[in-house]
């Protein structure tokens, strides 16, 4: 099948794309006696009128589920959700049930995987016993698998890493050449401010998580892999503090953060609001760490916006504090939240692009994508710059239909995404 996008507008000009096995065939004029020309020698003819055109979002931190919580969200469910938010490959977290931390978990998850309508890759997770087993997946030809994961915090169904294991684990990554992925709130400090809160609600979450908690962590997994040299990528940074210490420690070849889209456009003011529909880990902080966050993303300290995709039953978070599950969807609003930004005038699309897709293509060499290019891959996301929508959760594709976003008015709307040449309209 040979497609030419007509009338694509890119960050060059508008231009006309054309695709033909799954890729990037060439990238030419958008003049009319061309269009006319390629009409008739192409098999079929897309017209994009104008709408900007982007690289499809690569989102290098998600939570897809399935096996046994397949109740919570499955890879159908999500890998819809993503086409909906214009992004076309997921890395997904090895927290599931069973956990992605052995060859025979890992296959159950390639087979799962099947299902999905986009391209997807896999960390495995790191506990104090499987370092025996990290080493042998990695024995194998495993493109599939870009780095290790590891919790310092409970986790689902991983065990936190002890401290002592984790020079062990950066050893292993280096050795292999594999980025390690770490959430940095550290269980030993959490348990300390778990006992000295005692009154517990979603009001206070951020003290009982208390940011000394991801600080502290943050700068121990610093100090160790400046003393390895290993790749590290620390999650979801949430606080001023920790952008500091990146900015301080910042190699660009081996030390790598990523933000999330609702810890650079919500804190703690909006839980009055949206209760625990806003609860998350790290938790939501306050609008100085908002400020630090933007300004971390604007000097280029963070690489990455990811948007920890976290699904849980509805059922789930109403209950009460206590008992309701940390984490809410994302795959489905973190582009249209960026985009909407843009719109203010707050992120440039040149910006957006480099921290959504060409880093995350580049730094875990996904060759052929991140980019639009002649010879890369057809993922490409379409968008409406000027359509004002409200973001409502009873109609997302995911199947956790509700978010501390919900009911928020924006402007910029994917209404078509590309996944190796394929279309999926809106």
């Amino acid at each position: 099948m040979k497609t030419v996008l007509k009338n694509c507008k890119l960050i060059e000009g508008v231009k006309n794309i054309i695709i033909e096995d799954e890729k990037i065939r060439d990238i030419l004029s958008s003049r009319k006696d061309e269009g006319r020309q390629l009409e008739a020698d192409f098999n079929r003819t897309i017209d994009i009128r104008e709408n900007l055109v982007i690289p499809g979002v690569i989102d290098p931190h998600t939570h897809i589920r399935d096996l046994e919580q397949s109740d919570k969200e499955d890879w159908i469910s999500a890998s819809k959700a993503a086409l909906a938010g214009g992004v076309t490959t997921v890395f997904d977290m090895p927290n599931t049930i069973p956990a992605t931390t052995n060859l025979i978990n890992l296959d159950l998850k390639r087979k799962a995987a099947k299902k999905s309508l986009i391209n997807y890759r896999f960390y495995i997770g790191a506990t104090n016993n499987n370092l025996k087993d990290i080493e042998q997946i990695f024995g194998y030809e495993t493109p599939d698998i870009v780095g290790i994961k590891i919790f310092l915090a409970g986790s689902s169904s991983n065990d936190v890493l002890e401290k002592s294991k984790i020079e062990d684990v950066f050893r292993i990554a280096k050795k292999y050449d594999r980025i390690v992925m770490v959430h940095t709130e550290l269980q030993e400090c959490l348990n300390k401010w778990d006992l000295k809160i005692k009154e517990k609600t979603i009001f206070n979450h951020n003290e009982i998580r208390n940011r000394e908690c991801a600080i502290n962590g943050t700068e121990l997994v610093l100090e160790i892999a400046e003393k390895i040299r290993n790749k590290l990528y620390i999650a979801h940074i949430s606080t001023a503090e920790e952008v500091e210490l990146i900015r301080k420690y910042k190699n660009p070849n081996r030390i790598f953060c990523e933000v999330t889209p609702h810890h650079l456009l919500l804190n703690e003011s909006i839980l009055e609001k949206v209760g625990n529909f806003g609860k998350v880990n790290p938790p939501l902080r306050t609008e100085k760490d908002n400020t630090a966050l933007w300004e971390a993303v604007y000097d280029g300290t963070v690489d990455f916006i990811g948007t920890d995709h976290a699904p849980h039953k509805l059922s789930e978070k109403i209950l009460d504090y206590s008992r309701a599950p940390s984490g809410f969807p994302g795959l489905e609003t973190g582009l249209h939240l960026l985009l909407n930004e843009v719109n203010k005038g707050n992120l440039t699309i040149e910006k957006l692009v480099e921290l959504t897709s060409k880093n995350v293509a580049e730094i875990f060499d996904l060759k052929k994508r991140g980019d639009i290019k002649i010879g890369n891959y057809a993922d490409l996301t379409v968008i409406d710059m000027n359509r004002k929508w409200k973001i409502d959760a009873d109609s997302f594709n995911t199947k956790a239909k509700y978010s501390p976003f919900d009911g928020m008015e924006i402007q910029g709307k994917v209404v078509m995404s590309f996944v190796n040449g394929k279309r999926f309209e809106f």
